[in-house]
């Protein structure tokens, strides 16, 4: 439930709020409840005092009516009952009381005959705590005040309604403040993340609180020694394929100088797999960082030509959906990973569709045969440089194992991604999914 550190964050400063709710409630009883009860005694003994003038001023039959208007809820309230004669003093043995009677008495006229007693309806939970004070208006009629508990601190499901209401209503604001906390977070995240799929992506920006503009510089830093590592992997990468195409150009030179022989076809196939070998590397390094400036594409021509070289070839291939505008990208790398996934199915199946789906967010190509497919456990796998599924382990159908491998670093070096997903019937669909608002480096050609 608290995985994430928005959640946490949210739980800490509400569950803080609402200790300091309670903390601070009972700190100010602590230090200022005497205060509050020696104001709620003189404020007890000025309406009683009232209620007393009140009653003895109007007429004995109007007294009902105005009663319900003196009430005061469930801590004190007035009643009127036949007038007795019994005026003995209740002993009372709660402080809190003892002075409220104390003052009751200094607060009424001297005339007037005041009188407590104990209730014997009062509830068990507060009845050392609860008195009636009798006052009598005249020789027919008393006035009751009924006091229970009336200092009482507030029960525990008040104190929990109360709670409840105040982090209701300061949800909202810890919400915002925690946004405002893991928004730079999130960023960096999400530039990670992309950077973890595509090396073009943009650096992490430097803004926000203090800690958060280090370590967004660290992940910059960090960032550049990465490209840096690419580079000069790729650098290499290329003098070794120069440096190896003239002795593989020789050897080739010389196997087709040798006379007729079994071995001369097959020194030469060796050589041939050797050179496209280390071209494929090259291509392999070289797809992770995009080297040429982008280009508008129209789609529909685009694939129209590639199903068409397909179907020259002999291969069972169509194309089916429309491109709705021309998308911005490295042509020559596109045509490259777009040939790649249009040469396996052709390879691996009788029949090849090529189908479109565009929206205004993103471009779709779907590649769909009917081989013989693949286990989902090897979905993902075969993307892996040199990886070649059992299947097609020899020259003649399983090349160098990079053609998928390089397909996804252009994908991804363009922003998007492909998937392989296991049709109903048999074969294989191979998802190629290029967003439309990706922004590509220049490059250069």
């Amino acid at each position: 439930m608290f995985h994430s550190l928005s959640a946490r964050l949210f739980a800490i400063l509400t569950v803080g709020l609402g200790a300091i709710q309670i903390v601070s409630f009972f700190a100010f009883m602590v230090f200022r409840g005497g205060e509050i009860k020696d104001e709620m005694t003189r404020f007890l003994g000025a309406d009683v005092s009232f209620a007393y003038d009140l009653m003895r001023s109007i007429p004995a039959e109007q007294r009902a009516e105005w009663l319900t208007r003196l009430n005061q809820g469930f801590h004190y309230r007035f009643s009127l009952e036949p007038a007795t004669t019994e005026t003995r003093d209740a002993v009372v043995s709660d402080n809190d009381l003892v002075t409220l009677m104390a003052v009751l008495k200094a607060e009424l006229p001297a005339e007037a005959r005041l009188s407590f007693r104990l209730p014997a309806d009062a509830p068990r939970s507060v009845r050392e705590k609860a008195v009636q004070a009798v006052l009598s208006l005249d020789a027919d009629e008393s006035l009751v005040l009924h006091l229970i508990d009336p200092f009482s601190m507030p029960s525990e499901g008040a104190l929990l309604r109360y709670l409840g209401v105040v982090l209701l209503a300061v949800s909202p604001f810890v919400l915002w403040a925690v946004h405002l906390s893991t928004r730079q977070i999130d960023r960096m995240l999400g530039t990670i993340e992309r950077f973890g799929q595509n090396p073009n992506s943009p650096p992490v920006p430097e803004s926000g609180p203090e800690e958060l503009q280090k370590a967004a510089r660290a992940v910059n830093a960090m960032r550049e020694r990465i490209l840096r590592h690419i580079e000069e992997r790729t650098q290499i990468l290329a003098a070794i394929a120069h440096d190896l195409q003239t002795p593989l150009t020789r050897l080739r030179l010389r196997a087709e100088a040798l006379d007729r022989c079994p071995q001369r076809e097959r020194i030469i196939a060796d050589v041939e797999y050797m050179a496209n070998l280390v071209t494929e590397g090259l291509d392999y390094a070289r797809s992770e960082h995009l080297c040429e400036a982008p280009n508008v594409i129209e789609v529909n021509h685009w694939l129209e030509g590639m199903v068409d070289d397909a179907q020259d070839a002999g291969a069972v291939c169509r194309l089916t959906g429309r491109a709705l505008t021309p998308y911005t990208g490295a042509l020559r790398a596109l045509t490259r990973a777009m040939q790649n996934l249009i040469e396996n199915s052709v390879k691996f199946g009788t029949e090849t569709e090529v189908r479109i789906e565009d929206t205004s967010e993103r471009l779709v190509i779907r590649v769909l045969d009917n081989g013989p497919g693949l286990s989902d456990a090897l979905l993902e796998k075969v993307f892996d440089p040199f990886f070649r599924a059992e299947s097609s382990r020899n020259r003649e159908t399983g090349g160098s194992g990079l053609g998928l491998s390089i397909a996804r670093n252009i994908v991804r070096a363009h922003g998007g991604d492909i998937h392989l997903k296991r049709r109903a019937a048999s074969g294989l669909e191979t998802i190629v999914e290029l967003p439309r608002n990706q922004r590509l480096p220049k490059g250069s050609d």
